[in-house]
């Protein structure tokens, strides 16, 4: 949290940042129940079969397509994701898999006058792990122009995709006037609509730039609010604060009003100067990505390939990817929900301290597979440059426009021939790993498609601002790369 007033959680009196992300267990699930509040939750069991996502759920089987014919209107919708796409020299082998639509595109597409407003964004992952869900105030239209019954029910189905994971949601309440503001009554069904599923995986709800009615619909909703969701409520003052929130800030695709208001009301003394960090900042590294300032000869987290190789011996296998990758793939294939839980911020910093250190971790000693599990993504995050290189990132969201038959190739010639050896080696031994991952998927529920969707935002990022038109590309090109393994990595 940021010192002083910039970043508050409500109520005081229910304040505990161990909440957040500290219930992680070797199986995923979490004790159930909530506490207090006349409408608290009842303690139910929690129905493990549920950690599956909902793509799965969606699947097809395109039996009657042919990959012939350019026109074919599955092929002309963009309806099939990379695990049906065949590349031409081998795909008399492989034949036509079952193919998993993309649940989003059918969401938007049913209510595309909604999803063009920009409203509700799906911006990645944060440090721990957990997927970043936006909200902006200041995209609602008027509420004459708006259907918000089927608003909410847009929100519910994006939502419904994700929150089977662990998540944040970060509410910008910067443009929320008298003539685009919900009705109370439909603020109470909307929290009424948000079954359990919605609030146990939520691990913190921030609400950025809060006002009085903010602050006063908290007072007015907390009868209907368990204990237990009132302390996952943090208030962020400013921006910068954010940073301290384990989101990888220059991710967030904050709309400019937002921006232009925080700058307005930034203190003389510069609240963003007062923020303190174990890392410096580098200008020529964007979305969230940072570099160690002082890095010792065994730091792994936040440095560069170069530098772990010419301390390791020159190998860029460092001990943090060695070991948990070795642990996952011994001990935890058949985890069910494995990459899409998160751990307390206090257990993963001390791993990562050690691992910067040079001491040795024991994961079995510690016993919880998603400790193992955030920490790789978080490494892989980390690195100074994205591990699919910045110079591939157009040809990587170019990848997802291409026909059909042409995808894995292309994805072949990228990786195999123009990924610079280092990045290659590394990337290889990732991808092998995910691939043994999604063999197991009827038993760990994680599919190429889901592994993509937790992973993409790990691989690769841009320079500039994120941007929630190239998640998908990113997380398609993903799944590409652990679907076709052996076809692409091939050098």
């Amino acid at each position: 949290m940021a010192s002083g007033p910039a970043a508050q959680s409500v109520p005081a009196e229910d304040n505990d940042s161990s909440e957040i992300g500290d219930d992680c267990e070797f199986d995923g699930a979490e004790a159930a129940g909530q506490e207090g509040g006349d409408f608290a939750e009842p303690e139910l069991e929690f129905d493990e079969s549920g950690l599956e996502l909902t793509e799965n759920e969606a699947l097809e089987t395109f039996e009657d397509y042919d990959e012939d014919d350019p026109s074919d209107e599955n092929l002309g919708a963009g309806r099939i994701t990379p695990e049906g796409y065949i590349d031409e020299d081998f795909e008399d082998t492989l034949g036509s898999p079952a193919t998993e639509v993309n649940t989003q595109d059918l969401v938007d597409t049913e209510f595309k006058e909604i999803s063009r407003l920009g409203i509700i964004q799906v911006v990645g992952d944060d440090r721990l792990g957990r997927k970043v869900i936006i909200f902006s105030a200041c995209r609602l239209p008027p509420a004459e122009n708006l259907d918000h019954q089927r608003l909410l029910k847009y929100i519910i189905n994006t939502l419904s995709q994700y929150v089977e994971n662990d998540y944040v949601l970060v509410y910008f309440h910067h443009g929320l006037n008298s003539k685009n503001k919900p009705s109370f009554a439909w603020l109470k069904q909307a929290y009424s609509e948000f079954d359990r599923k919605y609030k146990k995986n939520l691990k913190a709800f921030l609400i950025v730039h809060p006002t009085k009615l903010i602050k006063a619909l908290y007072f007015l909703f907390k009868p209907f609010i368990s204990v237990k969701f009132g302390r996952k409520l943090t208030y962020v003052n400013y921006l910068a604060d954010l940073k301290s929130q384990n989101l990888y800030f220059d991710q967030l695709p904050i709309p400019q009003r937002v921006r232009e208001y925080d700058d307005s009301i930034q203190p003389a003394s510069g609240n963003r100067a007062a923020l303190t960090s174990q890392y410096s900042r580098s200008e020529d590294f964007a979305y969230g990505q940072q570099l160690v300032a002082n890095p010792l000869p065994t730091t792994q987290f936040g440095v560069s390939l170069q530098h772990i190789k010419h301390y390791n011996g020159g190998s860029v296998i460092c001990p943090v990817v060695e070991h948990t990758i070795k642990y996952l793939r011994e001990c935890c294939l058949d985890v069910e929900g494995l990459f899409r839980r998160s751990c307390s911020v206090a257990q993963v910093q001390d791993v990562q301290e050690k691992y910067n250190r040079g001491e040795y971790v024991d994961f079995r000693d510690l016993g919880n597979p998603h400790l193992a599990a955030v920490l790789l993504k978080t490494f892989l995050r980390e690195l100074a440059e994205p591990l699919l290189t910045f110079e591939l990132y157009e040809a990587v969201i170019e990848n997802h426009a291409l026909p059909a038959k042409t995808k894995v190739s292309h994805a072949r010639s990228l990786i195999s021939q123009q990924l610079p050896d280092d990045n290659y080696d590394l990337l290889n031994y990732v991808a092998q790993f995910l691939s043994e991952v999604a063999d197991n998927s009827t038993r760990n529920k994680m599919t190429a498609l889901n592994l993509g969707i937790v992973f993409g935002p790990s691989l690769i990022w841009s320079r500039q601002q994120a941007s929630l038109t190239v998640m998908k590309p990113i997380n398609c090109f993903t799944q590409l790369l652990i679907l076709h393994y052996n076809h692409i990595f091939v050098r």
